[in-house]
């Protein structure tokens, strides 16, 4: 982790990208308002990238070796460090429980279903019936929610988190769409 923070810091902050336009799209009836895209977006997904690509380059660089997975039953999956992912183990059970799978939950921890285990585990899979799959849930569309404000309106995010039954996002729209919006 300290490595990953050391090169998180010498990413570069004040790289600017091109800002681009907002197209319409054909047959969606009103045009769409044309936006300069906001010049974060381009660094921000860049530098996403950027850490995503030395995250990948460590998982690459780990020993594989045999690993037991324990599902809260008491059953047991085998599977490979480094390699296989809760996903795997929800579609070696059944194809509709991988599809209604949100987040899992290793040794406690929640984790990301495409995330690869690092080693023997306790491995729950949760679903949107459940109190912590439906706040992940939630907690993503709430970015979902407010990449597409960003991306369509040009707003800026203020705050946005997972309530009870949803999300919700304050946003700062531009001056040209504030009493439109």
């Amino acid at each position: 982790m300290a490595e990953l923070a050391e090169q998180t810091a010498k990413l570069a902050l004040n790289d600017k990208a091109p800002a681009k336009a907002g197209k319409a799209k054909k047959g969606s009836g009103a045009p769409a308002p044309q936006i300069e895209r906001p010049e974060f977006i381009e660094h921000r997904n860049r530098i996403f990238e950027e850490l995503y690509q030395i995250q990948q380059d460590k998982v690459a660089k780990m020993p594989r070796e045999p690993i037991v997975v324990t599902l809260p039953d008491g059953s047991t999956r085998e599977g490979m460090s480094w390699e296989t992912t809760p996903m795997d183990i929800a579609n070696g059970i059944s194809k509709s429980l991988a599809k209604r799978l949100v987040i899992a939950k290793v040794n406690g921890v929640l984790w990301d279903t495409l995330r690869p285990l690092e080693g023997n585990t306790n491995l729950e899979l949760l679903d949107f019936e459940t109190e912590e799959g439906k706040t992940v849930y939630w907690h993503s569309s709430a970015h979902v929610l407010g990449e597409a404000c960003e991306l369509h309106f040009g707003c800026h995010l203020c705050n946005g988190p997972p309530v009870e039954n949803g999300f919700y996002y304050d946003i700062s729209v531009p001056e040209e769409f504030g009493r439109a919006v």
